[in-house]
């Protein structure tokens, strides 16, 4: 439990463009919540550090990233940190152990305890607008998450785990508001983009998705 108000936060996004696109759903969540999102780590009340934890330079990466991050909160420049994400959700239990200073330790299917950490109202959760990180002229649309394949070299499905399609309603609707707000091109992703529609349907259906997509204006 906090001990003082959250009303600034800074979100430092590392990785892929999945983490791009729930950074920008947290936001959205955030400044709903009535917190102010602010560019840089310096002088925020909390620092949220959305990690990548696939390779060896992406681990090391979120774990300077996170170390940076607690010499913030020991010189009082950042009040409290959280750490979400790949890494988060692969080694959670030996980044409570080694990182006592880190507040809030959250995997992939819990940004919502972010919102709710930071914010005294319980009711905030991950749905509705993002905040847009990305030039106005493009955006991220995640139709899946996860993988249902176990490559021995890949972690993908331990830190993101089966895959989950998004329905292609949903999808259209995100897609024709990017439009309408003037976004010129849209770059779908997903973990295995081509298994887009078979939990949902039974087949793949990626190129249906793209033929329904391709016709809007």
């Amino acid at each position: 439990m906090l001990e003082f108000p959250i009303r600034t936060v800074s979100i430092v996004t590392l990785g892929c463009s999945k983490n791009t696109v729930d950074s920008e759903v947290l936001a959205g969540t955030l400044a709903r919540a009535g917190l102010d999102l602010v560019p840089t780590p310096e002088g925020a009340d909390a620092l949220v550090i959305n990690t990548c934890g696939f390779i060896e330079a992406a681990k090391e990466e979120s774990i300077q990233t996170i170390l940076e991050a607690v010499e913030l909160k020991e010189q009082g420049n950042v009040g409290c940190v959280v750490v979400a994400g790949c890494l988060a959700q692969r080694y959670g239990e030996e980044l409570q152990r080694e990182l006592p200073e880190v507040d809030l330790i959250v995997g992939t299917e819990q940004y919502t305890a972010i919102a709710r950490y930071l914010s005294s109202d319980p009711r905030y959760t991950l749905v509705g607008e993002r905040v847009r990180s990305t030039p106005a002229h493009y955006a991220y649309v995640k139709i899946s998450e996860g993988c249902d394949h176990p490559c021995s070299f890949c972690a993908i499905p331990i830190m993101r785990g089966k895959h989950r399609s998004r329905p292609a309603d949903e999808i259209e609707r995100e897609v024709r508001m990017l439009v309408a707000s003037g976004t010129r091109e849209i770059i779908l992703i997903g973990q295995d983009t081509t298994y887009y529609g078979y939990d949902l349907y039974r087949k793949r259906t990626i190129a249906d998705l793209l033929n329904r997509l391709l016709d809007i204006e």
